[in-house]
């Protein structure tokens, strides 16, 4: 459970860490940013459908529910870090 002050922000908590993650990782490996966009967002998939699997396993909550609306915000969190950097690989190719 988040801490009581965080607790009406947890969707945009998840977009943060996701937005926060693309940018540390694109630095890391900035040849490879296709393969850290698709993997973080399947890394976000997962953790959620393992939270739904590890609910119905042991038939009592552990951690967290499966939220459709964390997925999206998962992505969203990766989509303010990709589309702009799409953008400016675009318009240097372009304008080259």
């Amino acid at each position: 459970k988040l801490p009581k002050p965080f607790r009406h922000i947890g969707f945009e908590l998840h977009a943060a860490f996701y937005f926060c993650a693309s940018v540390v990782l694109l630095f890391l490996f900035p040849k490879r940013h296709l393969l850290v966009g698709i993997g973080l967002a399947a890394f976000g998939v997962l953790i959620e459908l393992m939270q739904h699997a590890s609910n119905r396993l042991v038939h009592k909550r552990i951690h967290g529910n499966f939220d459709p609306e964390d997925i999206a915000y998962n992505i969203s969190g990766i989509l303010l870090v990709f589309v702009p950097f799409y953008a400016f690989k675009f318009l240097r190719y372009i304008f080259k």
